[in-house]
């Protein structure tokens, strides 16, 4: 068994744990990330707001294609088009993605091995971990003052410290080759058949399409599909042709974000692993990254109580009102289809964009938007 001596440990190197890596690095700290399997390409649509390329550091090679419209589908066929201002929506391949961000950490000073984390040893004031080499097989011993587990929702790390799971949306999605798309919209499709409390959608990325839907029964995944593709492309999956699909159908979980658990001591959760997605939307990989960088930042102060203060007061009113949101407006199909159709409003479009892509975190930009649902619906 190899031992092995750091100031911090990261466990994971996708967009949290890169992110906090880098962060870590740039402060002078002495820093490891594992990364279990640098061939991995988590099944994600990859979509990022522009404002938040030069806030994060993601470099522009990355992006694969800038949507400048969303055009969104109500349960009942219905449709509103969105021309996007003050910003676009990026679509991101997820592997060049990840591998890029761990670059960038690389080159600020943090040390990545591709290993998987097993579990931790020991906790307390000196964490240990043990992980398992992915080339050699050796078994690695790794000492750290401070561990930030970003190892999304295999949940390993936070089961090793003895938390519970979240809950989770599950998710079905592909890469599909372009046939007469046009390539600057995203598209959302809201609606039982297409996905209760989630949604359908068609990411453009330039020489593909990512298609998925989501919905909290797996069980239902593959007829959700099926009808979406056959509602969207006139196509049954099955009289899909195989050479449009770049790759398989794979199926992938999402954590609800509810009540998550932001540090057990010297232990910091981020990412996925700590359920930081946003609902709703289930954006994940813009709160990721700020999660990475906010852990990290309470690690260089010596302080990871503060990295649930410093989350709560950037996001945790906008994470609850998105909540309430999902629990309450997306219930039932009523409530979707005036959900949808408010949205041919253009204030109602300004509020959302303001929110979703300029990333406002103003409280009275998230009450305005909430409060007209409040106000129209009734939904309290």
């Amino acid at each position: 068994m190899k031992e092995i001596r750091t100031q911090a440990l990261v466990i994971g190197g996708g967009p949290a744990g890169a992110s906090a890596g880098r962060s870590l690095a740039q402060s002078g700290i002495d820093t490891i990330i594992l990364e279990r399997d640098f061939s991995y390409t988590k099944p994600c649509g990859g979509a990022i707001p522009s404002s938040a390329i030069a806030e994060l550091g993601i470099p522009e090679r990355v992006i694969r294609n800038k949507v400048t419209k969303i055009k969104v589908f109500s349960p009942r066929g219905e449709s509103v088009s969105i021309d996007l201002t003050g910003g676009t929506f990026c679509i991101t391949e997820r592997h060049e993605l990840d591998s890029s961000l761990r670059q960038a950490a690389s080159e600020n000073g943090a040390s990545i091995i591709e290993s998987e984390f097993i579990r931790f040893e020991k906790t307390g004031k000196q964490v240990v971990s043990l992980a398992r080499d992915r080339k050699t097989g050796e078994e690695l011993r790794i000492t750290s003052d401070y561990v930030i587990a970003c190892d999304g929702i295999t949940f390993r790390a936070a089961s090793s410290a003895g938390l519970p799971k979240p809950g989770f949306v599950y998710t079905i999605s592909a890469y599909v080759k372009p046939d007469d798309y046009n390539q600057d919209t995203c598209e959302f499709w809201f609606g039982a058949d297409y996905s209760m409390l989630s949604y359908s959608w068609i990411f453009p990325a330039g020489n593909f399409l990512s298609v998925g839907t989501g919905n909290e029964d797996p069980g239902l995944l593959t007829s959700i599909i099926n009808s979406f593709m056959e509602q969207r492309f006139r196509q049954d999956i099955k009289d899909f042709s195989r050479e449009r699909f770049i790759s398989k159908m794979r199926a992938f979980r999402i954590p609800v974000w509810s009540k998550p658990v932001y540090n057990l001591g010297n232990i910091l959760f981020a990412g996925d692993a700590g359920s930081t997605v946003m609902p709703v939307s289930y954006e994940g990989i813009y709160y990721s990254m700020k999660s990475g960088q906010l852990a990290a930042r309470a690690v260089a102060q010596a302080k990871p109580e503060q990295y649930k203060k410093e989350w709560e007061r950037a996001y945790k009113m906008r994470f609850m009102m998105m909540s309430i949101i999902r629990k309450h407006l997306l219930k039932n199909t009523n409530n979707i289809e005036r959900w949808v159709l408010l949205h041919q409003r253009k204030e109602v479009q300004e509020m959302a964009m303001q929110l979703w892509l300029r990333k406002d975190a103003s409280k009275r930009s998230l009450f305005s938007y909430v409060s007209l649902f409040r106000h129209i619906i009734k939904i309290w």
